[in-house]
């Protein structure tokens, strides 16, 4: 009996709590929800349910690799793109003709590179390992490991 009674207590009890938990998360919630930009409400339930729940590992991961992706796509939300991105060149393909390299990244990117800088367009071969940061203006510069230099970059797929 006095376990029964014991279980009666803490079934008692738990809604209470689970009731006083839920109006301060209510709030939160409802914060979010009253945003207007969807990239702003999906960061704010994100956050809240993070301090709710705790920090979900494998979404922050999810979210990780996605500002690497969003990299250079102007498309994409600010806060979703990273500030620099670090990889390794996976394919080149030079026109003679046009004189246009394009390069394609492990992450799928395909970036042309531009007339601004130093870095001579011979040197970007498959397998170089790549730095490409954000430069003035919108632009963005690549640098490649080992080398001196850099060279003006777009992406475009």
């Amino acid at each position: 009996m006095l376990r029964l009674t014991g279980l009666a207590a803490l079934l008692a009890a738990s809604p209470v709590a689970l009731n006083a938990q839920a109006t301060d998360n209510d709030e939160l919630l409802l914060q979010c929800r009253a945003m207007q930009k969807k990239s702003q409400r999906l960061e704010c339930f994100d956050n809240a349910m993070d301090s709710i729940f705790g920090v979900d590992e494998v979404a922050e991961a999810e979210r990780e690799q996605l500002r690497r992706d969003n990299f250079g796509d102007l498309a994409a939300d600010e806060q979703d793109t990273a500030d620099a991105y670090s990889g390794t060149i996976t394919h080149v393909d030079y026109n003679q003709t046009y004189k246009i390299l394009r390069l394609q990244l492990d992450n799928g990117s395909v970036w042309e590179a531009r007339t601004s800088g130093s870095l001579r367009l011979d040197f970007i071969q498959p397998g170089e390992q790549v730095t490409i940061e954000k430069g003035m203006l919108g632009t963005f510069k690549l640098s490649l490991a080992g080398k001196k230099g850099w060279r003006g970059v777009k992406r475009i797929d």
